[in-house]
């Protein structure tokens, strides 16, 4: 009775989407290089973290929707939800607390307020306005450093090296983002994201694609073409429809 309650919690936190794999109403397909796939759920992560209560980590796994690791929590008041996991947070059955005072009892995975964290302290998983959840810094690997403070506002730098300005009332969690390791890249890693393999014009048969045929490596066409053989590659208006009149005339003759 346990675990059939555990999993019915479990499947209210994981949304379910259908794929279309590039292809309209018809079934035709429209979009080229989309279809496969092979991971159809989300993970609902709460971003927001805005009970002020100490949770405890169930779980660790890898999400296939994003590149860090994320964890399956249980906070005091019994809420369940999914978070981003930070660098160090291994340990399952841990207890981690949220809304952290004072600069020393602040460890890596404790959320507090920006106006909380010591200068030079590197946060992740930041937030741009009070309770409208993080929108920062939550690739796997990343952080941000806090530069300097006043009354209101605090300056943190960017992974990519940009300055910005925040309220010191913003929500953000110490240390860095978890990274995840040992992952295996191999042939079929596109497919499992969604992508068919792509086949350039040149090597298909002229039956199939105007660049098609020839003996070898043919050599590009004056005008490029698609499927269809329409002039492609940011062709003018006025060059497009010169091309289709002159189709047109051909077909009458």
């Amino acid at each position: 009775m346990k675990n059939f309650f555990f999993n019915r919690i479990k499947k209210r936190l994981i949304i379910g989407f259908t794929y279309k794999a590039g292809r309209n109403f018809l079934g035709r397909k429209t979009i080229f290089t989309q279809g496969g796939g092979k991971f159809t759920k989300f993970f609902l992560i709460d971003y927001k973290r805005v009970f002020p209560f100490s949770f405890k980590l169930l779980n660790i796994f890898k999400d296939y929707n994003r590149n860090s690791l994320i964890g399956f929590i249980c906070y005091e008041i019994g809420v369940f939800s999914y978070i981003l996991l930070s660098e160090g947070v291994t340990q399952i059955g841990d207890l981690y607390k949220c809304f952290v005072y004072g600069y020393k009892s602040i460890e890596s995975g404790n959320s507090t307020f920006l106006g909380n964290i010591e200068l030079g302290n590197k946060v992740h998983h930041i937030e741009l306005k009070f309770s409208k959840g993080a929108k920062l810094v939550r690739a796997s690997g990343t952080k941000a450093l806090v530069v300097s403070r006043d009354e209101k506002r605090s300056l943190i730098k960017l992974p990519s090296g940009w300055l910005m300005k925040l309220s010191n009332f913003c929500i953000v969690v110490n240390g860095i983002m978890a990274f995840t390791k040992n992952i295996k890249y191999k042939a079929g890693q596109n497919r499992h994201l969604g992508f068919r393999p792509r086949v350039r014009g040149v090597a298909m048969n002229p039956c199939d694609h105007p660049h098609g045929g020839g003996e070898g490596k043919k050599a590009k066409p004056s005008v490029p073409k698609t499927p269809w053989g329409f002039p492609t590659k940011s062709p003018t208006k006025l060059t497009k429809k010169r091309y289709q009149l002159k189709k047109l005339y051909k077909k009458k003759i």
